[in-house]
């Protein structure tokens, strides 16, 4: 990213990286920021005026001035006639315009919140989800009802999912264990519960045509995630601008614990607009009980030269990473 618009987090990324007390997580953030070549310079500018009336103190004042950014540019409320800055025209260069529509997508979503703020219980949930996959009438009425009531308390924001193909050996007969392999797989970092009751999750499964029929005559384009387009997060990893053909789509740090790098296996990702979910989207229910295990820091080590070789850009990273471009 050109920082040279952003002379506030330039300075303050300089700052840090010559002080020797960087833990993974702050470091994580600062990587992807200097390494995300695909915002554009509207985003990038859109992004400075949050930035511009004075110097970043800690990484703490950083973040929350990065959330004003996405609460008034990404994840805005149903009633806002704009859509977030992802799916803006000033952003089509990081749209997935010929992404298949055929495709099926699967979404993680929280349960534990989804099921307190509507009332029910997880339980309840997914046995209607089992009974609704068997025929029953009933169940399926139900999960609409949930579904209508969820989607009124929905906003915009930008909805991060993979395919059902990148997925398919986790959510179809998996182990016992198969969300922690998925949350793993899509570095999804966040459920990683080290204390407390366990992370239940629902998957929501839909195609890429419902997404592109979402907004009418609009457009709803997915597209490839970049730091600008959700809350900073350090399970994060931006893509780079690929040697030749644009990919389809962004790549999740993988959370599984290996030991070599060449055990480790990319993950997919990509961001598409808000849709109104319907009972046909239910999908399965899982727990995730134990916290990650992969340290996040050879996690990001082991990520990069897939990454690099995948989009044939060796260069990407390379200064720093410590890696001879």
């Amino acid at each position: 990213m050109d920082l040279n618009r952003l002379p506030h987090l330039s300075e303050y990324i300089g700052r840090r990286r010559a002080e020797a007390a960087l833990d993974s997580e702050e470091r994580a953030h600062i990587e992807n920021f200097l390494l995300d070549e695909r915002p554009p310079q509207p985003g990038i500018d859109l992004y400075a005026k949050r930035l511009k009336d004075k110097a970043i103190t800690d990484l703490d004042n950083w973040i929350d001035r990065h959330k004003n950014f996405t609460a008034e540019e990404i994840n805005l409320g149903l009633t806002e006639i704009v859509q977030p800055w992802t799916f803006r025209a000033e952003n089509a260069i990081n749209h997935l315009r010929d992404i298949d529509p055929r495709l099926y997508l699967i979404r993680v979503e929280d349960a534990n919140w989804l099921c307190e703020s509507i009332g029910i219980s997880c339980m309840d949930l997914d046995t209607k989800i089992k009974a609704f996959q068997k025929g029953d009438a009933k169940a399926h009425d139900f999960l609409n009802g949930v579904a209508k009531r969820w989607n009124s308390e929905r906003d915009k924001r930008p909805m991060f999912a993979t395919t059902e193909l990148e997925v398919e050996d986790i959510v179809h007969d998996g182990p016992a264990n198969w969300a922690e392999q998925l949350r793993d797989r899509l570095g999804l970092g966040h459920y990683s519960p080290l204390s407390g009751p366990p992370h239940e999750i629902v998957l929501m499964r839909y195609t890429v045509q419902e997404v592109l029929d979402s907004l009418g005559d609009g457009e709803a384009y997915p597209a490839i995630p970049t730091a600008l387009d959700s809350n900073m997060s350090p399970y994060f990893f931006p893509s780079p601008i690929p040697q030749h053909n644009n990919p389809y789509f962004g790549h999740t740090v993988n959370l599984s614990l290996v030991d070599k790098e060449n055990d480790y296996r990319i993950g997919v990702e990509l961001l598409h607009p808000r849709i109104d979910y319907q009972a046909e989207h239910f999908f399965k229910m899982g727990v995730i009980a134990r916290p990650f295990a992969m340290p996040l820091q050879q996690a990001r080590n082991f990520h990069l030269p897939w990454l690099q070789l995948q989009t044939e850009r060796e260069d990407f990273g390379a200064p720093f990473f410590g890696v001879p471009a």
